[in-house]
C-alpha cells in the first residue's frame, strides 16, 4: 500500500499520463475535420505519426510472459474469445495511456481479465479478491518491490469457482434469484457486519477497470459512524450483475490526520461511504 506522500506522486504522475489539449477549448458542438482525423485515430495505427525513437532489444521471453501467451491461447481454446476480438478490442482499443505505458504482454493480460468481466465469466469483485489474496501470498509489498499486477495474475488463478446462473455465466459473489427490475437487485440482503462506533480497516483491493475506493483510504482505519442503506456493490451494478445479492453500506469517518501526513489540523474528520465488502475489521 503506497504512503501518503506516495500516493500524491501517483496523483501527481497521472496528471501527466493524462492525454491533454495544451489550449484552451470552449468545448464546441462541431469538431473540426483534422481534429476528428486525430481523434479516431487507433492507438497501434500510428505508421507515419511523429513518436519518440524506440531501442530494440533482444531478450528471451521471462516466465510470466510465456504464462500470459499460454492463458491468453487457452481462453481462446474454450472458446471464450476469437483473434481478432482479442487483437482489436481487448489488446489494441484500450487508449493510448494504457497502450503506450504498458509492455506488450501486460496488455494482453489486462485484456484478458477485463474480457472475463465484460463476459461475465467472473464479477469484478471475485477478479479483484484472487489478486489480493495472490498479493498476500506473495508479500504484502510485493508490488512495491518492483513486481507488477502481471508478473503474478497470469496462471496462478487456480481453484477459482463461481457461481453458475444460467448459461454460461457466472453471478458474482451470490446465487442467481433473479432480479424483479434490473434496479431492484435480487431482494437478497447480506446482514451487517458492523454497528456504529466499531473499527474499520478499508481493505486494499487492486483497483482494475472501476473502483469507487478512494486510493487513499485504502488500508487506513477509520470508525463507523452510521448504517445507510443496503444496495448492490458498485462492481457489480456497473456490469448489470443485478442478481447479486446487496450489502449494507456504512459511512466511515477518518482523522484527516491518519490521511494525510501534512495536514495541520488534529481534530478534523472526513466521512466517507463503503460496503460492507469493502471493510474488515481494525485488529
Amino acid at each position: 500500500m503506497p504512503s501518503p506522500s506516495e500516493t500524491r506522486h501517483i496523483y501527481e504522475t497521472g496528471t501527466q499520463l493524462r492525454p491533454t489539449i495544451h489550449q484552451e477549448q470552449d468545448w464546441p458542438y462541431e469538431v473540426p475535420h483534422i481534429r476528428y482525423e486525430a481523434l479516431i485515430w487507433p492507438p497501434h495505427d500510428v505508421g507515419g505519426q511523429a513518436a519518440a525513437p524506440q531501442i530494440f532489444e533482444e531478450k528471451e521471453d521471462e516466465e510470466w510472459e510465456n504464462n500470459v501467451y499460454i492463458t491468453c491461447e487457452v481462453l481462446g481454446f474454450r472458446g471464450l474469445w476469437n483473434a481478432e476480438e482479442r487483437r482489436r478490442i481487448y489488446a489494441n482499443d484500450i487508449g493510448l495511456t494504457l497502450y503506450y505505458n504498458f509492455p506488450y504482454n501486460a496488455r494482453w493480460i489486462w485484456g484478458a481479465a477485463k474480457m472475463l468481466v465484460d463476459k461475465k465469466y467472473v464479477s469484478l469483485i471475485e477478479l479483484q479478491e484472487k489478486i489480493g489474496e495472490i498479493r498476500k501470498r506473495l508479500g504484502v509489498n510485493a508490488q512495491r518491490e518492483g513486481h507488477a499486477t502481471s508478473n503474478i495474475s497470469a496462471g496462478a488463478q487456480t481453484n477459482v469457482t463461481t457461481n453458475t446462473g444460467t448459461g454460461k455465466t457466472g453471478t458474482g459473489n451470490g446465487p442467481n434469484y433473479g432480479p424483479k427490475a434490473p434496479w431492484e437487485g435480487t431482494g437478497k440482503i447480506q446482514p451487517a457486519r458492523f454497528k456504529v462506533g466499531d473499527r474499520v480497516r478499508v481493505k486494499d483491493l487492486p483497483a482494475i477497470f472501476y473502483t469507487r475506493t478512494q486510493m487513499y483510504a485504502r488500508n487506513m482505519t477509520g470508525t463507523i459512524a452510521a448504517l445507510t442503506y443496503p444496495d448492490l456493490i458498485p462492481a457489480d451494478e456497473a456490469w448489470e450483475r443485478y442478481d447479486a445479492p446487496q450489502e449494507q453500506y456504512y459511512i466511515v469517518r477518518f482523522q484527516q490526520k491518519d490521511l494525510w501526513a501534512e495536514y495541520p489540523f488534529e481534530n478534523d474528520t472526513l466521512q466517507s461511504e463503503y460496503p460492507d465488502m469493502w471493510l474488515e475489521p481494525a485488529n
